[in-house]
């Protein structure tokens, strides 16, 4: 039995959302600022992992993700309802653990044989698709190939750096707020540098399609979109 307002009328079904990692610090605070205009859930993972859950039948009525391409995919599979909205950007950051060496993007090529770089999955994680986009571009891919360690999302990636395992990571600059056992060596910038971004989509498995429309619609407002921008 659906649960009821303190008039008697039954409550708006709650909408669920599948959101990028990279999310998770500033999502709550959006749902909670959402408020009394609707109820919203989320969970998080990695947003190529998120797209294979929606593939799979999973009830979600919203995904925000860190890519285009997942969001395309689902849309090429007519899983989506009306065209994917652009809500936020991102930028890139090679860290590493508070004592890290001074390095660059430019100069990743030059770490030691025996020491590692942190990114996430390319198949999975968009971090990883953009850190593998602006390897490929500065031309050290190849000559890094076997000092990559993969993680399944941003979030493993930031820990690797943090637990002192790798020399560097890649992540998002959202990653590092407020992180005192990382050190930030450079960040992504020029002509190089992927065009990391947001896009929201409401999808046609989920039960409460109205509601993630609405709430994606709200996204776009002023004061969501302060609340993302305040977020970095």
């Amino acid at each position: 039995k659906p649960p009821a307002d303190e008039a008697g009328a039954p409550a708006p079904p709650e909408a669920t959302v599948a959101a990028a990692t990279s999310l998770r610090n500033v999502l709550p605070a959006l749902i909670a600022r959402y408020g009394a205009a609707g109820k919203v859930s989320a969970t998080y993972g990695a947003s190529g992992d998120l797209r294979k859950q929606v593939e799979g039948g999973a009830p979600v009525d919203l995904v925000l993700f860190a890519s285009r391409r997942p969001v395309e995919q689902l849309a090429e599979k007519g899983l989506v309802d009306g065209e994917p909205v652009r809500l936020a950007t991102n930028r890139l950051v090679l860290i590493g653990p508070a004592s890290a060496k001074a390095l660059t993007f430019a100069t990743l090529a030059t770490i030691p044989a025996g020491d590692h770089l942190a990114i996430g999955d390319p198949g999975a994680v968009p971090a990883g698709d953009y850190a593998k986009q602006a390897l490929q571009k500065l031309g050290s891919w190849d000559a890094l190939q076997d000092r990559i360690v993969l993680g399944g999302d941003v979030a493993g990636v930031l820990a690797y750096a943090r637990r002192g395992e790798v020399a560097a990571a890649i992540v998002y600059r959202t990653e590092t707020a407020g992180i005192a056992d990382i050190r930030i060596l450079d960040e992504a910038a020029g002509e190089w540098a992927p065009a990391a971004e947001v896009l929201g989509a409401v999808t046609r498995a989920g039960s409460n399609a109205p509601g993630g429309r609405s709430f994606l619609e709200w996204l776009r407002t002023a004061d969501a979109q302060k609340i993302l921008a305040d977020a970095g």
